[in-house]
């Protein structure tokens, strides 16, 4: 399922599909990953300032992983995030 990620909403996508593709509910995810469910809900909507480990629980429950890559554009335009 490789996916770029470059904004909270980016991720929260990727974090629904995953979900979905499991046929898990929010709070099934929640359960596993011993956070609350709103804070799936906020993941998955790309309105949190979650702690990186909290996401990373989330990501665990799931069975995914997160990757770092190089950029395969140059430059920095802080209008993308």
């Amino acid at each position: 399922m490789g996916k770029v990620i470059r904004s909270n909403k980016d991720l929260g996508a990727a974090i629904r599909l995953a979900r979905k593709h499991q046929n898990l509910r929010q709070v099934d995810v929640a359960r596993t990953a011993s956070v609350r469910q709103a804070l799936v809900s906020d993941l998955e909507n790309g309105v949190t300032t979650a702690r990186l480990d909290t996401v990373m629980k989330v990501l665990a429950a799931l069975d995914l992983d997160l990757s770092i890559l190089p950029r395969h554009k140059t430059g920095f335009d802080p209008t993308e995030y």
